[in-house]
């Protein structure tokens, strides 16, 4: 009953909205007595005929908020409805009898009624011809060779998105979102980020924000929007004012992204790293992980699931549409069948966390490919490993260059191979070796050719250096007997391949040791912000594996200004590794520029007797992107 009567109401209101269309008046306003739906005409004549033709752009019929059905609409040319006039036939004759003019009346409203849905039927039909014609004529695109103009879109914020601290995984729970307790009672943890100002001096606003986007700390007050858009290309006095801002180091231990404002229409240049510090637990160690922009595709190569491992894949959602995530894992036979992660929703500032071996156990290298639809995510696995009672290394896998035919890994930092030799000898550390690990991204696999760049240029790798990777797989090869020192490690494939190498420091196979991952790198372009953590030394690795290129050097100190630029020539295919003692040692910020031949760029951190890990350069900003938009009739 209730159904049929909120029908009789729509219906009502149909016919009331049709009777204000015929008449002339406005949505909602008052009908005259004559025009009230409750009186039906006499007759309603059928729509004259009218051509349907297909417009440019023609949307299908939208189901009103109420979900009440959609509204129909007449489309331009019907016939109006005729008023509600009687004729001389409809009259009852005052000479018949009461009853005989009450059946005729009868009959002529019934007449009058079936017009009116014949009526209104023919102008549904003919709304929804107008409708299909759109749908099956496709509109009319640009003519072959003309010129599609570009329209400029605004630049957003810079982002850099931090992932949460080291945790001591539990046990409890399993899948997504586990359980973690404290890593340890002296671990450390700061994220530090820093901002380039624009060639007038202006630095853009700057603020860390949690994922409820309450603000933890600011770097940098945000300019008006009007003074932000201003196109500058110096200072007042005609020179370059470059400058930047380095802000207040947080402790937080959940993710942060640093939110940096454009200027000119340009994102800004910036950057951030979590740090963590530990030398007591099961997390004891050094762990660094560049904070980076969300992406829609990350390669993270090399995460290991053996007992005594723990590899967690941390999934932040920093922007302001639901993600759809598909998480494909790579081992070494193959593809790895897991359901349950190809179809993650992550909500606009919510993080997920997923315990790996849950899905691929007893893995010593394996890939995880993440695909975000939606809203872009930043994902990093938090890699841990425990010998025993022993702390075994950890480091944090972040995202590396997407997967390519040639790869390069800069940053590699090699042990000497008679210590490297006596750290892997327990049964228990068999794995706490150098490696190259590579993951095929096709069903046909790869051959891959590496190569290995020393000080001194290149350097034979024992057993060769060819590859066969398997449909999908993963494959290792060891490092552990070239020469002790800092290297860059290239790639070179018949098939696209994702890339990272595994380093370990310590000094006896009884004590810590620690691990890192350095994964494959973007050629440096024209500048690059890297901040360095407030834990470990940096060293920065440099090398232009085919040719000859100029890298120039800036150090940022912690006053906002920026030294004179140091000059590194590469050639030869030598690895040049830069120290404290190159870029000072009030260096919170190296500024990098690169020209000539591809060059690619990477620091390694060590801490203490065994503390390692590996740090990326930044991506450069992204300039003014642009849209080509077709103008349809």
């Amino acid at each position: 009953m209730k159904n049929d009567s909120r029908r009789a109401r729509r219906e009502a209101e149909r016919l009331a909205q049709a009777a204000r269309e015929a008449a002339g008046l406005a949505p909602g306003s008052k009908l005259p007595e004559d025009n009230a739906p409750g009186k039906e005409p006499a007759a309603m004549p059928s729509p004259a005929p009218v051509a349907a033709t297909a417009t440019a752009g023609a949307q299908p019929l939208e189901a009103p908020a109420t979900g009440e059905g959609p509204v129909q609409t007449a489309p331009a040319g019907t016939a109006e409805p005729a008023k509600n006039t009687e004729t001389p036939d409809s009259l009852p004759d005052s000479k018949e009898p009461a009853a005989k003019a009450g059946a005729r009346g009868q009959r002529s409203k019934t007449r009058g009624r079936t017009l009116g849905v014949l009526g209104s039927v023919g102008v549904l039909c003919l709304g929804a011809a107008a409708i299909a014609a759109g749908s099956v004529f496709p509109p009319a695109s640009a003519a072959p060779g003309s010129e599609v103009p570009v329209t400029s879109l605004p630049a957003g914020d810079a982002l850099a998105s931090c992932p949460s601290t080291m945790k001591l995984f539990t046990g409890a729970g399993t899948g997504v979102d586990p359980e973690f307790a404290p890593a340890s009672k002296d671990a450390q943890t700061s994220i530090r980020a820093a901002v380039l100002s624009d060639s007038a001096g202006r630095i853009p606003g700057a603020r860390m924000l949690k994922n409820d986007l309450s603000v933890e700390k600011t770097i940098a007050p945000r300019l008006p929007a009007q003074e932000a858009e201003k196109l500058t290309g110096a200072g007042a006095d005609g020179t370059n004012q470059r400058k930047g801002a380095l802000g207040p180091a947080s402790k937080y231990s959940e993710p942060l992204t640093v939110h940096a404002q454009p200027l000119g229409g340009v994102q800004s240049l910036v950057s951030a790293v979590r740090s963590y510090r530990a030398t007591d637990g099961d997390l004891a160690g050094l762990a660094a992980a560049a904070c980076t922009a969300p992406a829609a595709e990350t390669w993270l190569t090399g995460a290991v699931t053996t007992p005594g491992s723990t590899a967690v894949l941390n999934l932040v959602n920093p922007t302001a549409s639901v993600a759809q995530v598909r998480v494909d894992l790579r081992g070494a036979d193959g593809m790895i069948q897991a359901p349950n992660l190809s179809a993650l929703a992550v909500a606009p500032g919510e993080s997920k966390s997923i315990v790996l071996a849950g899905y691929a156990p007893n893995e010593k290298a394996l890939s995880a490919k993440v695909v975000s639809s939606g809203g872009r995510v930043n994902a990093t696995i938090q890699q841990s490993t425990l010998r025993g009672l022993v702390p075994g290394g950890l480091d944090y896998l972040g995202s590396a260059a997407p997967a390519n035919n040639t790869q390069v890994v800069p940053g590699v930092q090699i042990l000497d191979p008679k210590l490297a030799g006596e750290l892997g000898k327990p049964a228990a550390n068999a794995d706490a070796v150098a490696e190259l690990v590579l993951a095929a991204t096709s069903a046909e696999g790869a051959t891959v050719q590496v190569r290995a760049l020393g000080p001194n240029g290149e350097v034979a790798i024992p057993g060769g250096g060819e590859v066969v990777i398997a449909s999908n797989a993963t494959a290792r090869m060891p490092l552990g007997g070239l020469p002790a020192g800092n290297y860059t490690i290239v790639v070179e494939g018949d098939s696209a391949v994702s890339a990272s190498v595994k380093m370990v420091r310590g000094t006896k196979a009884n004590e810590p040791i620690d691990l890192a991952w350095a994964g494959a790198a973007s050629r440096l372009g024209s500048e690059h912000l890297m901040v360095l953590p407030a834990a470990g030394k940096a060293t920065v690795v440099l090398n232009a594996p085919e040719d000859t290129a100029t890298v120039s050097v800036r150090s940022l100190g912690a006053d906002g200004k920026l030294s004179a630029s140091r000059t590194i020539e590469l050639s030869g295919s030598r690895s040049v590794a830069l120290g404290e003692k190159d870029f000072g040692s009030g260096a919170a910020a190296l500024v990098l520029s690169a020209t000539g031949a591809p060059s690619y760029a990477a620091a390694v951190l060590t801490d203490g007797a065994y503390g390692i890990a590996a740090l990326p350069v930044s991506d450069a900003p992204l300039g003014r992107e642009g849209v080509q938009v077709v103008l349809r009739d």
